[in-house]
């Protein structure tokens, strides 16, 4: 009877101790990317403390630093007063929401890669970040950089 509980116990150890190396493995690189890619940087740099415009992009794709890329995983929106950006909920715990105000964006920079056209967004407050927004989801935006009157828009 005792070793029958100690063999249950044993597997319970080692079933937990299963998922949270699991879990190591899957949330581990997420939160590497996000640091790497720049997208804490942004986050921190340009926290979002409003909530986002009612229209908005699900699955919107961007890369950052040339090869983090975030395709299908965001929440883009725009308005008057700047860009949003959110990760999908899956991803929040690592990517914190950032809004960037049209005013603090020097530039928008338009170049063709071996992956497609992407649109570089230079801020003010980051300027070490290199993030760029790809053909459909820089289109979603664009009207409210134009009509701030963002450089490149």
């Amino acid at each position: 009877m005792v070793a029958a509980v100690e063999a249950e116990i044993a597997m319970s150890v080692g079933m937990l101790a299963f998922a949270l190396l699991v879990a190591a493995a899957v949330f581990a690189p997420l939160w590497l990317l996000a640091r790497i890619g720049g997208w804490r940087t942004l986050a921190e740099r340009y926290p979002r403390n409003d909530a986002m415009p009612p229209r908005k992009m699900w699955m919107g794709f961007a890369v950052f630093r040339g090869w983090v890329g975030y395709n299908g995983a965001l929440v883009v929106a725009s308005d008057a007063r700047g860009l949003f950006l959110s990760a999908l909920p899956i991803l929040l715990w690592s990517h914190p929401p950032i809004f960037i105000p049209w005013a603090d964006v020097e530039r928008i920079e338009h170049r063709s890669t071996w992956y497609g056209r992407v649109h570089e967004i230079r801020v003010r407050r980051a300027p070490e970040v290199r993030f760029g927004l790809r053909e459909r989801t820089y289109r979603f935006v664009q009207p409210d950089a134009a009509a701030a009157g963002v450089a490149g828009a």
